[in-house]
């Protein structure tokens, strides 16, 4: 039986050899194209990490890195978090203390400046990092159901420019590097035509993206709210009654077959 992951944020200078030994096997396993002395050197460009672990020897199991992005537009100062690389390790996906201890990390930095806004962005080689956003915040972009409001996509541009410089291509609204810097394994989270039909998040990712597969990063923004907690929570405990309640012989012992297979849409449709 797997081990339930707890998490910390802690800073990328209190990281030991070990540590980063071990962050860097789990992104050889799940990512093409790394490379050590890269992985480092954008490792320690970065302020916090939000280390997950297992098992009594709290084994190291996913990591993400992040620092903060401050900019100035129409004469306002902008934040963003920007969270690097990501990797959990398989066996413990779908566990959510990545997502919670990321937010209690986006919290913290509201609460330090109330009045001044504040961003997630994100750039996504895979669908499942750009549905870890799109499923979870409400106001994101870019999107399917709306085309991204001028001014939110003046945010992108100028966030990305400023990290990415001439990898950034405004139209696309991707970056492409001369040199691939790991793209997901295809035998990690391959995708069929099915697959992709069937998930509108999904269809629209790798529309707005085609060089997933090669590496080439979507450029992705979400607004952090004070009521984001809220959200967060509300959706969780709402999937853990969906689960409980619709479970495999539940509905069938009501009477109710439809109900569970509802159930099981909505499930689908928030992951």
């Amino acid at each position: 039986m797997r081990s339930i992951l707890s998490g910390k944020i802690v800073e990328v200078s209190t990281l030991c050899e070990s540590d980063r030994n071990t962050m860097y096997e789990l992104m050889e396993r799940y990512y093409d194209c790394t490379n050590w002395d890269r992985f480092n050197k954008d490792l320690d460009e970065k302020k916090h990490v939000i280390l997950l672990f297992a098992g009594k020897n709290r084994d190291i199991k996913g990591f993400s890195t992040l620092m903060q992005v401050n900019t100035v537009i129409n004469g306002r100062k902008t934040r963003a978090i920007f969270s690097g690389d990501t990797v959990v390790d398989q066996e413990y996906w779908g566990q959510r203390v990545l997502g919670r201890k990321f937010l209690s990390y986006l919290f913290m930095k509201q609460a330090r400046h109330p009045l001044s806004p504040l961003y997630w962005l994100l750039i996504s080689k895979g669908y499942k990092t750009y549905l870890l956003m799109s499923n979870n915040f409400r106001e994101h972009y870019p999107r399917f159901e709306t085309p991204t409001p001028s001014s939110r996509q003046k945010l992108i541009d100028v966030f990305a420019n400023q990290l990415f410089g001439d990898s950034y291509n405004a139209e696309s609204g991707c970056c492409r590097f001369s040199e691939s810097f790991g793209q997901v394994r295809r035998e990690v989270a391959p995708l069929d035509c099915a697959q992709v039909e069937k998930n509108a998040r999904i269809k629209f990712f790798v529309d707005k993206n085609p060089g997933w597969s090669n590496g080439d990063e979507l450029v992705c923004l979400a607004r952090m709210s004070w009521f984001m907690p809220f959200y967060y929570l509300t959706k969780s405990w709402w999937k853990l009654f969906v689960r409980s309640w619709f479970k495999p012989g539940v509905g069938e012992s009501k009477g109710s077959v439809s109900s569970t297979k509802s159930a099981k849409s909505i499930l689908e449709q928030q992951h």
